[in-house]
């Protein structure tokens, strides 16, 4: 990222106001651990989940939801657990723990706009890996969920400009980053991967979050991660939840698409796989709930 002196020392003056994350709690840092081993017991898991009332309910809730077309009513915790997998049920105590970063935002309806998009970018990251065959599947999901931070930060330390910015994109159906380069002279993606260095993020996240517009790749095997970020972006912009902005509605012209060797037909099957899983997902982790 190529910045002036006063634009660096803006972008360092809102980072350093920046407490650290928000305590985890307890609850949902074990229940990381726990499902980030396929060989721990059910049992563990389930004892865990039970300790959350709003866990737990989010749980069962999901386990029953049509999308796992379920003949049954699911009642146990531990057939809920089997029923959504590790994978699932990690996924969703990321977004539980997530969604705390912005139900302390301000409430006046932008952090719940921000909120829908980053979901569903997540969902469609998700989507998009398992189709191109990523090996880190959680990876995508976490990106997409903190692809937008930067925009979540910026209403908090420069309400009176952001919320220019925020109207000035929706009169226009215009790009986000145009606009705050015009207005603050840096855009959200800069904050976001300065946010995540100042929290030890990995690099690949960091760097994902940074390119998520204009993606460039990087070493090692995580390489192809902003280029699932970028589709995924946009994909979560065509369900029209969040902000009316500027968005790509032939997906196949993105740049990111032909690197990820993803034809027409995968594109238009993952587009009607993440309106099935939002639909079936979303109000789960409305905020507030």
């Amino acid at each position: 990222m190529t910045t002036t002196t006063e634009t660096q020392r803006a972008l360092d003056k809102i980072i350093s106001t920046i407490g650290d994350l928000p305590t985890t709690p307890a609850i949902i840092a074990t229940l990381m651990n726990l499902t980030s081993d396929i060989n721990t017991d059910i049992k563990k898991i389930t004892r865990a989940i039970m300790a959350d009332q709003s866990l737990t309910a989010k749980v069962l809730k999901l386990s029953n939801s049509t999308f796992y077309g379920r003949a049954k009513e699911v009642r146990t915790l531990n057939e809920a657990v089997i029923i959504l997998g590790f994978m699932t049920l990690h996924s969703l105590i990321i977004a539980t723990s997530t969604q705390t970063l912005y139900q302390k935002a301000v409430n006046d309806g932008v952090s719940g706009k921000l909120w829908e998009h980053a979901f569903a970018a997540a969902l469609a990251s998700r989507l998009v890996a398992q189709a191109v065959r990523f090996p880190y599947i959680e990876e995508a999901f976490i990106g997409g969920l903190l692809h937008d931070i930067g925009k979540l930060v910026l209403i908090q330390k420069t309400p009176r400009e952001y919320q220019r910015i925020i109207s000035d994109v929706e009169q226009t159906r215009g790009s986000f980053v145009d606009h705050e380069e015009a207005v603050l002279g840096f855009n959200h993606t800069h904050v976001g991967s300065l946010l995540l260095q100042k929290w030890s993020f990995p690099q690949e996240l960091i760097d994902a979050v940074e390119q998520h517009h204009c993606p460039i790749g990087s070493d090692g095997d995580s390489r192809m991660l902003p280029f699932i970020i970028n589709v995924g972006n946009y994909m979560a912009k065509n369900l029209e939840v969040g902000f009316n902005d500027f968005t790509v509605e032939d997906l196949s012209s993105l740049t990111s698409v032909s690197t990820l060797n993803l034809d027409a037909a995968q594109l238009e099957r993952i587009q009607a796989q993440l309106e099935e899983h939002y639909d079936n997902e979303q109000y789960f982790f409305r905020l507030g709930s």
